[in-house]
């Protein structure tokens, strides 16, 4: 602690550094985190709607359904339950509905399906055998949708793990670099301990000490940063994904490996 004292216009530089790296690992994290989340989300909708005819016998149609291989639940939607789902979303142009002196929305099924078959070959191969059953006037499942969304899905991970690579790296040069520049300012000190006598061990203890306490509040100030952020994002965006835990974990967790791994590297080459 007295070393951190003696040197603090230092350690608060190299603070503020990891602080600000860290914050930008961390903004990284969240716009993946949602937009992974936003994909999900969409992929969960993928399902098969079998319109039915009237008269139609539900629970003999449910039940031969849900015997097809790939098919985890089948739900029914009666006419009334449609039109005033549509009702909801169509909230500021519900007029549009007065056209109509009947109810122009029929029963259906909904079928929820495996993953693996949440593509265009599944649905199209499930879609086919659902309409084989009597009962069933039509069903529709987006194929093309689901396919496009799948490539995109794939270039968004791709795109998504480059930049991670490259921005951890950045992260990482800017911490060692940092702290390699805080140690490099102290050489004549080590030198002078080191000619008195003073084991490695003895010289990196303080080091070490520090680039821990530099991660533990460089994790701290970066969280907080992250949560202002989401406070001000959630003025613009509703629903942001942010797991408190997981970030408080990653941001100290990070701070701490950098900070120590940092001190312990940069000192490698004073210490020989």
């Amino acid at each position: 602690m007295r070393t951190i004292n003696r040197n603090s216009s230092l350690f608060f530089l190299s603070l503020f550094v990891v602080a600000i790296s860290l914050f930008l690992l961390s903004l990284f994290a969240l716009v993946t985190a949602n937009l992974y989340s936003f994909v999900n989300i969409i992929n969960d909708k993928i399902e098969i709607i079998a319109f039915l005819e009237d008269p139609a016998h539900v629970e003999t149609l449910t039940a031969n359904i849900l015997k097809i291989s790939g098919v985890t639940d089948v739900i029914y939607v009666s006419s009334e339950q449609a039109l005033k789902d549509l009702r909801t979303e169509l909230q500021e142009t519900e007029e549009v509905l007065t056209v109509f002196e009947d109810n122009p929305l029929p029963a259906s099924l909904r079928i929820r399906l495996q993953e693996k078959y949440k593509n265009i070959n599944g649905l199209e191969e499930i879609s086919g055998k659902v309409m084989l059953l009597r009962g069933v006037r039509e069903t529709i499942y987006g194929g093309e949708l689901v396919d496009e969304l799948k490539k995109i899905t794939n270039v968004i991970t791709i795109f998504d793990m480059g930049l991670l690579l490259i921005i951890v790296f950045s992260v990482v040069f800017v911490i060692f670099q940092t702290i390699k520049l805080t140690i490099f300012a102290r050489s004549t000190e080590i030198e002078i301990m080191k000619l008195v006598g003073a084991s490695d061990s003895f010289i990196a203890t303080p080091f070490t000490f520090e680039g821990l306490v530099q991660g533990i509040l460089g994790g701290l100030i970066a969280f907080s940063l992250t949560i202002v952020t989401v406070r001000v994002a959630m003025s613009f965006f509703s629903n942001i994904y942010f797991p408190k835990q997981w970030f408080l974990a990653i941001n100290v967790g990070s701070g701490v490996i950098f900070g120590i791994l940092g001190s312990s590297i940069a000192l490698r080459r004073f210490l020989k």
